[in-house]
């Protein structure tokens, strides 16, 4: 199943562990705080993507059926 990773940008310090996890999904932007740089992504990329961060700024949902 496909899942939209959903980033919260106060939650979010820029650690990067998230872009370590999946440098393919996930960026950090020029402020240092991470953005998904895909629209979807697999439910097992966005569960590493998620335990990765240290902070628990990042969760994931079913990406909407198009």
């Amino acid at each position: 199943m496909e899942m939209q990773i959903i980033i919260d940008p106060d939650a979010c310090v820029g650690y990067g562990e998230c872009v370590a996890a999946d440098a393919d999904a996930v960026e950090l932007d020029d402020h240092g705080c991470a953005r998904p740089i895909t629209a979807t992504v697999a439910e097992d990329r966005a569960e590493r993507i998620c335990a990765a961060c240290p902070v628990g700024a990042i969760t994931y949902r079913a990406a909407a059926a198009a």
